[in-house]
Protein backbone atom coordinates (compact mmCIF):
# COMPACT_ATOMS: atom_id res chain seq x y z
CA UNK A 1 0.00 0.00 0.00
CA UNK A 2 1.66 3.37 -1.01
CA UNK A 3 0.93 5.43 2.24
CA UNK A 4 2.35 8.49 1.23
CA UNK A 5 0.06 9.02 -1.54
CA UNK A 6 -2.78 10.03 1.25
CA UNK A 7 -3.11 13.76 0.97
CA UNK A 8 -5.29 15.51 2.75
CA UNK A 9 -5.36 18.87 0.27
CA UNK A 10 -6.14 16.70 -1.99
CA UNK A 11 -9.51 15.94 0.03
CA UNK A 12 -9.78 19.79 0.96
CA UNK A 13 -10.09 20.42 -3.07
CA UNK A 14 -12.40 17.88 -3.59
CA UNK A 15 -14.96 19.57 -1.06
CA UNK A 16 -14.22 22.94 -2.64
CA UNK A 17 -15.26 21.29 -5.91
CA UNK A 18 -18.41 20.01 -4.63
CA UNK A 19 -19.27 23.15 -3.04
CA UNK A 20 -18.92 24.76 -6.47
CA UNK A 21 -20.59 22.24 -8.30
CA UNK A 22 -23.81 22.22 -5.79
CA UNK A 23 -23.79 26.20 -6.20
CA UNK A 24 -23.63 26.19 -10.06
CA UNK A 25 -26.81 23.45 -9.87
CA UNK A 26 -28.52 26.13 -7.57
CA UNK A 27 -27.91 28.42 -9.86
CA UNK A 28 -29.25 26.21 -12.75
CA UNK A 29 -32.40 25.37 -10.46
CA UNK A 30 -32.79 29.36 -9.75
CA UNK A 31 -32.80 30.53 -13.73
CA UNK A 32 -35.24 27.65 -14.25
CA UNK A 33 -37.75 28.47 -11.80
CA UNK A 34 -37.19 32.31 -12.05
CA UNK A 35 -38.11 31.90 -16.23
CA UNK A 36 -41.57 29.64 -15.13
CA UNK A 37 -42.28 31.49 -12.08
CA UNK A 38 -41.53 35.09 -12.25
CA UNK A 39 -43.24 35.99 -8.67
CA UNK A 40 -40.25 33.78 -7.12
CA UNK A 41 -37.53 35.84 -8.21
CA UNK A 42 -39.24 38.42 -6.61
CA UNK A 43 -40.09 37.22 -3.67
CA UNK A 44 -36.39 35.65 -3.36
CA UNK A 45 -35.33 39.59 -3.94
CA UNK A 46 -37.83 40.53 -1.45
CA UNK A 47 -36.41 38.15 1.07
CA UNK A 48 -33.05 39.44 0.75
CA UNK A 49 -33.68 42.79 1.12
CA UNK A 50 -35.04 42.05 4.36
CA UNK A 51 -32.53 40.50 5.82
CA UNK A 52 -29.59 42.96 4.28
CA UNK A 53 -32.26 45.70 6.41
CA UNK A 54 -32.07 43.68 9.79
CA UNK A 55 -28.45 43.27 9.94
CA UNK A 56 -27.41 46.84 9.29
CA UNK A 57 -30.58 47.53 11.65
CA UNK A 58 -28.80 45.25 14.42
CA UNK A 59 -25.15 47.20 13.46
CA UNK A 60 -26.69 51.06 13.73
CA UNK A 61 -29.01 49.96 16.69
CA UNK A 62 -28.54 47.02 19.40
CA UNK A 63 -31.42 48.03 20.91
CA UNK A 64 -33.42 48.14 17.76
CA UNK A 65 -37.41 48.21 18.18
CA UNK A 66 -38.32 43.81 18.95
CA UNK A 67 -41.93 45.10 17.39
CA UNK A 68 -40.00 45.88 13.99
CA UNK A 69 -38.02 42.35 14.36
CA UNK A 70 -41.14 40.47 15.04
CA UNK A 71 -42.69 42.12 11.46
CA UNK A 72 -39.26 41.14 9.80
CA UNK A 73 -39.66 37.71 10.63
CA UNK A 74 -43.56 37.49 10.08
CA UNK A 75 -42.87 38.83 6.84
CA UNK A 76 -40.10 36.84 6.40
CA UNK A 77 -42.33 33.71 6.89
CA UNK A 78 -44.45 34.84 4.61
CA UNK A 79 -42.87 35.18 1.57
CA UNK A 80 -41.21 31.58 2.41
CA UNK A 81 -44.52 29.77 2.51
CA UNK A 82 -45.67 31.53 -0.41
CA UNK A 83 -42.66 30.21 -2.41
CA UNK A 84 -43.01 26.71 -1.32
CA UNK A 85 -46.37 26.64 -2.16
CA UNK A 86 -45.72 28.40 -5.58
CA UNK A 87 -42.88 25.38 -6.07
CA UNK A 88 -45.34 22.73 -4.95
CA UNK A 89 -48.22 23.98 -7.17
CA UNK A 90 -46.31 23.59 -10.33
CA UNK A 91 -44.76 20.25 -9.35
CA UNK A 92 -41.50 20.77 -7.45
CA UNK A 93 -40.56 19.93 -3.54
CA UNK A 94 -41.04 22.86 -1.48
CA UNK A 95 -36.95 23.05 -0.80
CA UNK A 96 -35.86 22.81 -5.01
CA UNK A 97 -34.84 26.25 -4.82
CA UNK A 98 -32.67 25.67 -0.78
CA UNK A 99 -28.93 25.43 -0.70
CA UNK A 100 -27.16 22.05 -2.31
CA UNK A 101 -25.22 19.66 -0.23
CA UNK A 102 -24.01 16.58 -1.00
CA UNK A 103 -23.26 15.80 3.02
CA UNK A 104 -26.19 17.68 5.45
CA UNK A 105 -23.65 16.98 8.33
CA UNK A 106 -21.09 19.37 7.69
CA UNK A 107 -22.55 21.56 4.68
CA UNK A 108 -19.95 19.93 2.37
CA UNK A 109 -16.91 21.73 4.55
CA UNK A 110 -15.66 18.52 5.95
CA UNK A 111 -15.57 19.65 9.58
CA UNK A 112 -18.59 19.68 12.21
CA UNK A 113 -18.83 20.94 15.66
CA UNK A 114 -17.31 18.76 18.54
CA UNK A 115 -20.34 17.16 20.41
CA UNK A 116 -17.34 17.11 24.02
CA UNK A 117 -19.39 19.44 26.07
CA UNK A 118 -16.03 20.30 27.34
CA UNK A 119 -15.04 21.73 23.80
CA UNK A 120 -17.82 23.96 23.01
CA UNK A 121 -17.02 25.82 19.45
CA UNK A 122 -14.13 23.35 18.28
CA UNK A 123 -14.72 21.28 15.33
CA UNK A 124 -14.28 17.60 14.37
CA UNK A 125 -14.15 15.89 10.99
CA UNK A 126 -17.26 14.80 9.58
CA UNK A 127 -18.19 11.26 9.04
CA UNK A 128 -18.25 12.16 5.31
CA UNK A 129 -14.13 13.31 5.72
CA UNK A 130 -13.35 9.79 7.13
CA UNK A 131 -15.25 8.12 4.71
CA UNK A 132 -12.34 9.90 1.83
CA UNK A 133 -9.58 9.43 3.98
CA UNK A 134 -10.25 5.57 4.00
CA UNK A 135 -11.67 5.40 0.21
CA UNK A 136 -8.32 7.33 -0.41
CA UNK A 137 -6.04 4.34 1.27
CA UNK A 138 -8.22 1.55 -0.52
CA UNK A 139 -8.12 3.19 -4.01
CA UNK A 140 -4.14 3.37 -3.33
CA UNK A 141 -3.93 -0.57 -2.63
CA UNK A 142 -6.07 -1.49 -4.93
CA UNK A 143 -8.26 -3.46 -2.46
CA UNK A 144 -11.55 -1.50 -4.11
CA UNK A 145 -10.84 -3.68 -7.08
CA UNK A 146 -10.66 -7.49 -4.63
CA UNK A 147 -13.76 -6.01 -2.62
CA UNK A 148 -15.83 -5.59 -6.02
CA UNK A 149 -14.83 -9.52 -6.51
CA UNK A 150 -14.52 -11.01 -2.95
CA UNK A 151 -18.08 -10.15 -1.10
CA UNK A 152 -20.70 -12.05 0.70
CA UNK A 153 -22.27 -12.47 -2.95
CA UNK A 154 -19.76 -14.18 -4.47
CA UNK A 155 -18.63 -16.32 -1.36
CA UNK A 156 -19.33 -19.75 -2.45
CA UNK A 157 -20.21 -22.50 0.46
CA UNK A 158 -20.25 -25.30 -2.01
CA UNK A 159 -16.12 -25.34 -1.32
CA UNK A 160 -17.08 -26.52 2.28
CA UNK A 161 -17.72 -30.89 3.08
CA UNK A 162 -20.58 -31.81 3.95
CA UNK A 163 -18.88 -34.97 6.12
CA UNK A 164 -18.88 -33.96 9.55
CA UNK A 165 -15.23 -36.08 10.43
CA UNK A 166 -13.95 -35.19 13.90
CA UNK A 167 -15.98 -31.93 14.26
CA UNK A 168 -19.71 -31.43 15.87
CA UNK A 169 -20.73 -30.02 12.77
CA UNK A 170 -19.66 -30.26 9.44
CA UNK A 171 -17.48 -27.27 7.58
CA UNK A 172 -20.27 -26.70 5.37
CA UNK A 173 -22.43 -26.50 8.77
CA UNK A 174 -19.53 -24.37 10.09
CA UNK A 175 -19.35 -21.86 7.26
CA UNK A 176 -23.02 -21.15 7.04
CA UNK A 177 -23.25 -20.58 10.68
CA UNK A 178 -20.70 -18.29 10.92
CA UNK A 179 -21.54 -16.44 7.67
CA UNK A 180 -25.21 -15.88 9.13
CA UNK A 181 -23.15 -14.48 12.43
CA UNK A 182 -20.86 -12.00 10.44
CA UNK A 183 -23.89 -10.37 8.62
CA UNK A 184 -25.62 -9.71 11.82
CA UNK A 185 -22.79 -8.50 13.25
CA UNK A 186 -22.60 -6.02 9.89
CA UNK A 187 -26.14 -5.48 10.24
CA UNK A 188 -25.66 -3.92 14.11
CA UNK A 189 -23.72 -1.36 12.51
CA UNK A 190 -26.85 0.91 11.20
CA UNK A 191 -28.63 0.13 14.47
CA UNK A 192 -26.05 1.10 17.07
CA UNK A 193 -22.87 3.61 16.75
CA UNK A 194 -20.75 2.03 19.46
CA UNK A 195 -20.12 -1.59 21.23
CA UNK A 196 -21.13 -3.61 18.28
CA UNK A 197 -18.97 -6.12 19.13
CA UNK A 198 -15.21 -7.79 17.35
CA UNK A 199 -14.72 -10.88 15.79
CA UNK A 200 -11.67 -13.15 16.04
CA UNK A 201 -11.35 -15.65 13.12
CA UNK A 202 -9.09 -18.29 13.03
CA UNK A 203 -8.01 -21.47 11.09
CA UNK A 204 -5.68 -22.74 8.59
CA UNK A 205 -4.18 -21.63 6.01
CA UNK A 206 -6.68 -21.61 2.39
CA UNK A 207 -10.01 -21.95 4.89
CA UNK A 208 -11.46 -18.68 3.40
CA UNK A 209 -10.58 -16.40 6.32
CA UNK A 210 -9.30 -13.23 4.28
CA UNK A 211 -12.26 -13.82 1.86
CA UNK A 212 -14.51 -13.34 4.74
CA UNK A 213 -13.15 -10.63 6.55
CA UNK A 214 -13.13 -9.14 2.81
CA UNK A 215 -16.83 -9.67 2.27
CA UNK A 216 -16.99 -8.03 6.11
CA UNK A 217 -15.51 -4.88 4.99
CA UNK A 218 -17.40 -4.26 1.48
CA UNK A 219 -20.54 -4.56 3.53
CA UNK A 220 -20.06 -2.04 5.97
CA UNK A 221 -17.65 0.51 3.31
CA UNK A 222 -21.20 0.39 1.05
CA UNK A 223 -23.11 1.58 3.67
CA UNK A 224 -20.71 4.53 4.03
CA UNK A 225 -18.90 3.26 7.42
CA UNK A 226 -15.26 3.68 8.48
CA UNK A 227 -13.06 0.33 7.97
CA UNK A 228 -9.51 0.44 7.63
CA UNK A 229 -7.94 -2.93 6.68
CA UNK A 230 -4.79 -3.61 8.04
CA UNK A 231 -2.41 -6.95 7.49
CA UNK A 232 -0.48 -7.73 10.17
CA UNK A 233 3.07 -6.94 8.33
CA UNK A 234 1.72 -3.93 7.26
CA UNK A 235 0.20 -2.69 10.77
CA UNK A 236 3.24 -3.25 12.41
CA UNK A 237 6.28 -3.29 10.13
CA UNK A 238 5.10 -0.70 8.20
CA UNK A 239 2.69 2.27 10.05
CA UNK A 240 3.49 1.94 13.31
CA UNK A 241 6.80 1.31 12.81
CA UNK A 242 7.15 4.32 10.95
CA UNK A 243 5.04 6.51 12.91
CA UNK A 244 6.24 5.62 16.45
CA UNK A 245 9.57 4.40 16.15
CA UNK A 246 10.36 6.62 13.13
CA UNK A 247 8.26 9.73 13.29
CA UNK A 248 7.06 9.47 9.39
CA UNK A 249 5.16 12.53 8.98
CA UNK A 250 3.00 10.90 5.95
CA UNK A 251 1.80 8.09 8.17
CA UNK A 252 -0.31 10.42 11.04
CA UNK A 253 -3.50 10.31 9.02
CA UNK A 254 -3.65 6.76 9.00
CA UNK A 255 -2.37 6.54 12.93
CA UNK A 256 -5.27 8.35 14.06
CA UNK A 257 -7.60 5.92 12.29
CA UNK A 258 -5.93 2.78 13.21
CA UNK A 259 -7.70 4.13 16.93
CA UNK A 260 -10.99 5.37 15.62
CA UNK A 261 -12.23 3.57 12.38
CA UNK A 262 -15.48 2.32 13.08
CA UNK A 263 -13.96 -0.93 12.55
CA UNK A 264 -10.32 -2.13 12.16
CA UNK A 265 -9.15 -5.47 10.46
CA UNK A 266 -6.22 -6.97 10.99
CA UNK A 267 -5.44 -9.51 8.55
CA UNK A 268 -3.14 -12.42 8.99
CA UNK A 269 -1.90 -11.85 12.71
CA UNK A 270 0.92 -13.93 13.17
CA UNK A 271 2.74 -13.51 10.27
CA UNK A 272 4.44 -9.88 11.71
CA UNK A 273 8.04 -10.56 13.20
CA UNK A 274 6.68 -10.56 16.74
CA UNK A 275 8.95 -8.73 19.64
CA UNK A 276 8.06 -6.47 21.96
CA UNK A 277 6.67 -3.16 20.14
CA UNK A 278 4.28 -5.78 18.59
CA UNK A 279 3.48 -6.89 22.16
CA UNK A 280 2.50 -3.43 23.80
CA UNK A 281 0.97 -2.07 20.28
CA UNK A 282 -1.07 -5.00 19.90
CA UNK A 283 -2.29 -4.70 23.37
CA UNK A 284 -2.85 -1.27 23.07
CA UNK A 285 -5.27 -1.18 20.17
CA UNK A 286 -7.38 -3.90 21.57
CA UNK A 287 -7.62 -2.20 24.29
CA UNK A 288 -8.08 1.53 23.44
CA UNK A 289 -10.72 0.36 20.67
CA UNK A 290 -12.71 -1.58 23.41
CA UNK A 291 -12.59 1.42 26.01
CA UNK A 292 -14.01 3.43 23.13
CA UNK A 293 -16.66 0.88 21.86
CA UNK A 294 -15.28 0.60 18.93
CA UNK A 295 -15.23 -2.93 17.01
CA UNK A 296 -12.13 -4.85 16.11
CA UNK A 297 -11.51 -7.78 13.70
CA UNK A 298 -8.57 -9.91 13.87
CA UNK A 299 -7.96 -13.20 11.56
CA UNK A 300 -5.30 -15.84 11.69
CA UNK A 301 -3.99 -18.76 11.10
CA UNK A 302 -2.56 -19.65 14.41
CA UNK A 303 -4.50 -22.14 16.85
CA UNK A 304 -5.93 -20.43 20.21
CA UNK A 305 -2.66 -22.48 21.94
CA UNK A 306 -0.96 -20.93 19.08
CA UNK A 307 -1.75 -16.87 19.77
CA UNK A 308 -0.62 -17.86 23.80
CA UNK A 309 2.43 -19.17 22.58
CA UNK A 310 3.39 -15.99 20.58
CA UNK A 311 1.45 -13.56 22.71
CA UNK A 312 1.02 -12.78 25.87
CA UNK A 313 -1.38 -13.74 28.19
CA UNK A 314 -2.92 -10.32 29.07
CA UNK A 315 -3.91 -10.25 25.00
CA UNK A 316 -5.34 -13.64 24.63
CA UNK A 317 -7.34 -13.15 27.54
CA UNK A 318 -8.49 -9.95 26.48
CA UNK A 319 -9.59 -11.53 22.98
CA UNK A 320 -11.31 -14.50 24.46
CA UNK A 321 -13.22 -11.92 26.97
CA UNK A 322 -14.14 -9.25 24.21
CA UNK A 323 -14.46 -11.37 20.87
CA UNK A 324 -16.42 -13.60 19.15
CA UNK A 325 -14.59 -16.06 18.23
CA UNK A 326 -14.80 -18.23 15.08
CA UNK A 327 -13.15 -21.30 13.90
CA UNK A 328 -12.69 -21.98 10.08
CA UNK A 329 -12.09 -25.73 8.96
CA UNK A 330 -12.55 -28.09 6.13
CA UNK A 331 -10.40 -28.92 3.15
CA UNK A 332 -8.16 -26.15 1.40
CA UNK A 333 -9.99 -24.06 -0.85
CA UNK A 334 -7.27 -22.24 -2.34
CA UNK A 335 -6.39 -25.97 -3.49
CA UNK A 336 -9.67 -26.88 -4.43
CA UNK A 337 -10.23 -23.82 -6.58
CA UNK A 338 -6.50 -24.05 -8.26
CA UNK A 339 -7.54 -27.94 -8.98
CA UNK A 340 -10.97 -26.99 -10.32
CA UNK A 341 -9.34 -24.38 -12.44
CA UNK A 342 -7.14 -26.58 -13.84
CA UNK A 343 -9.42 -29.35 -14.61
CA UNK A 344 -11.78 -26.80 -16.58
CA UNK A 345 -8.43 -26.22 -18.93
CA UNK A 346 -7.52 -29.04 -19.79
Amino acid sequence: MSYHSLNIEDILRNYDKRRLENKRLLQKRQEQIYALIPRIEEIDRTSTSLHIEAARNRVINADSDKTETVTTKNTARNLRNEKESLLTRHGYPSDYLDPIYTCTLCHDTGYVESDDKSTTGLVKKCTCFTKQIIDALYLSSNLDKILEQENFDTFDISYYSEEKGNQQFSPHENIGNILKRTKEFTKSFDTTERNRGNILIYGETGMGKTFLTNCIAKELLDKGHSVLYLSSNELFEKVLSGYVMNQKTELAELYKYIYSSELLIIDDLGTELTNNFVLSQLFEIINQRSINGLSTLISSNLTMTGLRERYSERIVSRIIADYTVFYMYGDNIRYQKRKKSITSNT
